[in-house]
This record gives C-alpha cells, sequence and structure tokens, in this order.
C-alpha cells in the first residue's frame, strides 16, 4: 500500500493555474498494485481518504497524477470504476 496525494487532470490546467500541479486542490490518495505489465507499467487498485470529493472525477479515460510534495511522481490512466457503499 502506498499513500500519497492526487491532482486529477482537468481540461486545460496545465495551460491555465500558475504553478500547476503543486498548486491544484490535492486529495489523499491510497494505491495497492494488483499486478505488472509486460512493459513494466503497473496496475493497481486506488482509494481516496475522502471519496466524496474524488467520486465526481472518477471517469475510466480520466487521468491522475501522484505527487509527493509538488512532484509528479507518477500518472495513472482511470481503466474502470467501481464504487462501493
Amino acid at each position: 500500500m502506498y499513500a500519497a496525494t492526487a491532482v486529477f487532470v482537468l481540461g486545460d490546467d496545465r495551460e491555465l493555474q500558475p504553478g500547476w500541479p503543486a498548486s491544484a486542490d490535492h486529495l489523499s490518495v491510497l494505491l495497492e498494485e494488483t499486478s505488472v505489465r509486460e512493459d513494466g507499467s503497473r496496475v493497481c487498485k486506488v482509494d481516496f481518504l475522502v471519496r466524496e470529493l474524488a467520486i465526481p472525477h472518477l471517469v475510466p479515460g480520466g487521468e491522475i497524477l501522484v505527487m509527493e510534495g509538488p512532484r509528479v511522481v507518477a500518472s495513472a490512466l482511470i481503466t474502470a470504476v467501481h464504487v462501493s457503499g
């Protein structure tokens, strides 16, 4: 399990917000690796400490940037969404 902060990539944030993504709204994210693909990319289960804030942005094809402080350490492509009660 890996805990960090994350930013959702929304539209043209890179062009509109100075210092983006470090200046964007961050959510606490939990990542659990489930497998590694042949190309070295990882498949992970993702959860958020405050799910209600993340749910509107969770769509297949969406992108998340994983941050450590102001630095982007990974990007993630949402392939499926499973919301549990």
